[in-house]
């Protein structure tokens, strides 16, 4: 099977290892992260506020990057779109950090992708700045831009005219929407936006669904993301619901620290809980390769 990954979030997908030996280094023996993986959405925040706070420096980002491409390397992934907001540290700018990933994939073993992360649980000055900052300098290995973060906080609407920015410099769309029921509303306002693929998408309308499949816009399926964090039973996800109706998707993790899983233990679970076949899933698999973005 040709496994792919579109939906991962750099900071989430550090090793637990490293996590916690970075988090020692700076605040001492006395805050080792007790953790094994988030059952709620808020867990997932309060971890990436940890990870945020860190003070790092650039060979930091370097070593993270590389663990991260060995990790889904080491898991037989063939391409990877990794997403990542750009941050600031002890000896970097926002430029450096997204320079370094970016000489970390070059170094990688398999072909990736960078995406840029813009976090609507922050400014839309923030985001502007994000988008001069793209705008001014060419990133290598750069396809798409990804409107993320706390799902409960700002609306799509109030980045839509940036990402239209974006979108007129060349690169693709993709945007988190439909991760809590509260986001229903909203969901319509990104399908007027006609996205490239859309992530999670679990809580939508029926009229919803129908404009995504008349659109063709892929769906960013993160399935154990979706029931840690919505308590939801396996054979309620409706990965189900969009492959019965000819949707198409992805198979994503989200994070893999997070959430404690890989590509391959994802397309297992879907597998084992829907009674799909290898070969229906070899399928699944081949065609998210559709999905991939590419720079026109």
């Amino acid at each position: 099977m040709d496994k792919i990954e579109l939906h991962a979030h750099f900071s989430g997908c550090i090793r637990f290892t490293t996590l916690q030996e970075l988090t020692i280094r700076q605040f001492g023996q006395d805050h080792e992260i007790n953790f094994k993986k988030c059952t709620t959405l808020e867990q997932c925040f309060i971890l990436f506020a940890k990870i945020n706070s860190l003070n790092l420096k650039l060979d930091d980002i370097r070593r993270i990057a590389d663990e991260i491409f060995q990790d889904f390397y080491n898991d037989g992934v063939t391409y990877l779109e990794i997403r990542a907001t750009p941050k600031k540290g002890q000896d970097f700018d926002q430029l450096q950090y997204l320079n370094a990933i970016s000489d970390s994939i070059n170094k990688a073993k398999f072909n990736i992708k960078l995406i840029v992360a813009i976090d609507r649980a922050k400014s839309i000055e923030e985001a502007e700045k994000t988008y001069k900052l793209i705008k001014k300098n060419k990133i290598q290995h750069l396809v798409g831009v990804d409107l993320c973060g706390h799902p409960g906080v700002g609306h799509f609407l109030q980045f839509k005219p940036i990402l239209q920015k974006f979108r007129d410099l060349g690169y693709k769309i993709t945007v988190h929407t439909g991760e809590l029921k509260q986001q229903i509303e909203e969901n319509n306002d990104v399908i007027d936006f006609k996205p490239d693929r859309i992530g999670h998408f679990i809580y939508y309308t029926e009229e919803q669904l129908n404009n995504i499949k008349n659109l063709n816009i892929p769906i960013e399926v993160c399935f154990s993301s979706n029931l840690f964090t919505t308590n939801m039973q396996p054979n309620c996800h409706p990965v189900k619901d969009f492959i019965s109706k000819g949707i198409p998707i992805a198979i994503c993790t989200d994070d893999t620290l997070c959430f404690n899983t890989t590509i391959t233990k994802e397309i297992q679970l879907i597998q084992k809980t829907f009674e799909y076949s290898n070969e229906f899933m070899s399928q699944i698999l081949k065609e998210s390769l559709n999905y991939k973005f590419k720079q026109e």
